[in-house]
């Protein structure tokens, strides 16, 4: 399985476990020029960016150990953006990561979804 197959299963997954918490899914790879939001969804009346990571052996490290202060950042960017664009500024919201275990032909072993993952910091211009 390439590499690109699996994050696209890994979304897909990562979307249904969501569903199945009570999120509502609203956009799927959303795009700008700051980086790319995996999965943003409703959970209640808060707006969460949900990072996906699969992961099919722990050679390249945890999920949570690749949410690196860099990826963090064009994250927070680009969340920005999409709140920009939706006319969402004052909508609360917050960054999740779900971590995704894959077995080889890319079936589901284990997940955990970690909300708030990270916080942006306040005062500092991304």
């Amino acid at each position: 399985m390439q590499r690109k197959e699996m994050g696209d299963l890994g979304e897909a997954l990562a979307g249904k476990i969501l569903e199945h918490k009570g999120y509502v899914i609203l956009d799927r790879n959303f795009r700008t020029r700051y980086g790319e939001v995996d999965l943003v969804a409703k959970e209640g009346e808060v707006l969460v960016f949900v990072e996906v990571k699969a992961r099919r052996s722990l050679n390249y490290g945890s999920g949570a150990e690749a949410l690196t202060r860099m990826k963090q950042q064009r994250l927070i960017r680009a969340a920005l953006h999409y709140l920009f664009c939706r006319g969402w500024q004052n909508c609360p919201c917050r960054f999740d990561l779900l971590e995704l275990s894959l077995d080889p032909e890319g079936k589901l072993l284990s997940y955990e979804l970690l909300q708030n993952a990270f916080v942006p910091e306040r005062g500092k211009n991304y």
